[in-house]
């Protein structure tokens, strides 16, 4: 869904492309899909990305994924040069400097900046998790206020079941056969399982119809 005014998207596209060459192909191509995907809801998402990401330990409390994002921006290095991107991360933590004050607050420069370290968190979450982060997914999910470590859980295990997280949407609204639906319910269900062991199952099925 696109809610960002189209008017805005050119401009925020040319601002990625002059930046390509420095942040890589890999974060150019994902960055822009990340702003066409979540629109205004971009703000919600790096609140759920930081905790998500910090559960996983693929970020430190301290990190923001704006500044990732500049710092990438600002780096002699990308991803690509690095075997592992968590080993570009903490070269962006550890080594490149940027003075914030001087970091321009126009709105399309700071999506730019959210977007290009949203991708380059939601790639090692995928990396760590050894799967693809479902865009539409994780921005269905950011409106239910749903813990960090219960969603940690559910991307775990739709990442094992084949089953699509880009059908949570439909499972929310009932637009699933009861087959299906079913295996869905089954699959968060374990998720919260797997998050509060300790919870009865009775207590994680009023959770998933709470929050789902």
């Amino acid at each position: 869904m696109l809610i960002i005014p189209p008017t805005l998207l050119p401009s925020m596209m040319a601002a990625i492309t002059k930046v390509a060459t420095t942040v890589g192909p890999m974060i150019a191509k994902y960055a822009p899909i990340v702003i066409k995907t979540l629109g205004e809801n971009l703000p919600k998402m790096i609140q759920l990305v930081e905790a998500v990401s910090l559960a996983a330990n693929v970020l430190k409390p301290n990190d923001k994924v704006e500044e990732l994002g500049a710092k990438a921006m600002a780096a002699d290095r990308k991803p690509e040069d690095f075997e592992q991107i968590n080993d570009y991360i903490n070269y962006l933590r550890n080594e490149v400097e940027v003075d914030e004050a001087t970091l321009s607050q126009d709105p399309i420069d700071k999506t730019v900046r959210q977007a290009i370290g949203t991708s380059i968190a939601l790639k090692a979450l995928g990396n760590e998790l050894n799967t693809d982060i479902s865009l539409p997914f994780l921005s269905k999910v950011s409106e239910l206020g749903i813990e960090s470590k219960v969603i940690l859980e559910i991307i775990k295990s739709y990442a094992k079941s084949g089953l699509n997280p880009d059908d949570v949407e439909a499972y929310i609204n009932d637009e699933l056969n009861l087959d299906e639906s079913d295996k869905h319910s089954d699959l968060i269900a374990e998720a919260y399982h797997k998050a509060y062991p300790s919870m009865t199952t009775q207590e994680i099925e009023q959770a998933v119809m709470k929050d789902f």
